[in-house]
């Protein structure tokens, strides 16, 4: 049975986030020249791409390690009053200018359950930055959870289904959609997709995905530090919560050439379930303007704040 959401947009309101937000805003226009005459123009491929990719690795290792977090995430955990904030990052040619393009908080306002579902609505409070200016927009968000077994098919969108492209820079759309979608379920979904996509296109063109370079830690961690610094470090056992790292190469071979990106994640099961995808960065060529000229950009959502369940 599917996880439904429909989305209605509202009066627009003022962020009223738990964060002080400090911005370092870069206008991107002007940087842009300087950037293209450290590169000397366009950066190639072959500039972040080793010469040996290493070896492959298959898709069914790459799922079973992204799903043994995940896996234990709970849509149905979500209580009333929980909510989570987090913020659009974004670095551009190897840190020639970093800026924060956007910050959104996310709370549940209201909760009912009866035998057969849970109904929620969540208020989402977005700031985004733009050539010097803030634009702030608040949306309700209807969802309704079915009790009864999720499939893996299913998908919680937690978010108006909207991408930020205020900076000018864009990946492919493959990777925008796994990037910009924050339910803990699409991620491995996501990636199942495309995995099951590039098989059939395999036998016909020779276009495929491959997986590499994985590397995968678990420990216990600190949680972000405005968890930290609330009352009882927000109600967690010794104000630590498991954390696990995973990072990998994900490789598009399209008549024989490559285009390569490398993501970075951390996932907590002990986390609140809006916030479970604790981070989640991409580093790879993106598009500037109309897609002709591409340039090294690393994209992240790291969760800055979050909370359980109202006080």
């Amino acid at each position: 049975m599917g996880l439904r959401m429909n989305i209605e947009r509202i009066d627009k309101t003022h962020f009223n986030g738990t964060r002080a937000l400090v911005v370092i805003h870069v206008v991107l226009v002007l940087l842009l020249p300087f950037i293209f005459t450290q590169m000397g123009g366009c950066q190639g491929e072959d500039d972040i791409k080793p010469l040996a990719l290493g070896p492959e690795i298959s898709p069914k290792e790459l799922d079973t390690v992204i799903s043994e977090p995940l896996g234990k995430t709970d849509p149905l955990s979500i209580q009333l009053g929980q909510f989570f904030v987090y913020s659009d990052t974004q670095e551009i040619a190897g840190g020639a200018a970093k800026n924060i393009i956007a910050d959104t908080a996310q709370t549940v306002v209201d909760r009912q359950e009866s035998s057969t579902e849970v109904l929620l609505t969540i208020i989402q409070h977005q700031q985004t930055y733009q050539n010097g200016e803030v634009r702030k927009v608040s949306t309700e968000i209807p969802v309704r959870i079915e009790k009864a077994p999720v499939t893996e098919a299913s998908s919680l969108m937690i978010g108006p289904v909207e991408e930020i492209k205020k900076s000018g820079f864009e990946f492919r759309p493959e990777v925008m959609a796994l990037l910009n979608d924050r339910s803990p379920l699409a991620l491995k979904t996501g990636i199942r997709t495309l995995t099951a996509n590039s098989d059939s296109v395999q036998a016909t063109s020779g276009d495929r995905i491959t997986y590499h370079n994985l590397k995968r830690t678990v420990a216990m961690e600190a949680p972000p530090l405005l968890v930290q610094k609330q009352a009882g470090c927000a109600g967690i056992p010794n104000c630590q919560i498991e954390v696990y790292r995973v990072s990998f190469d994900m490789v598009f071979w399209e008549n024989g050439k490559a285009d390569r990106v490398r993501w970075d994640l951390a996932m907590s099961p002990t986390a609140p379930y809006l916030a479970a995808v604790l981070d989640k960065c991409v580093t790879g060529l993106a598009s500037v303007g109309s897609g002709q000229s591409k340039i090294l950009v690393k994209q992240c959502k790291p969760v800055v704040n979050f909370r359980y369940q109202a006080p």
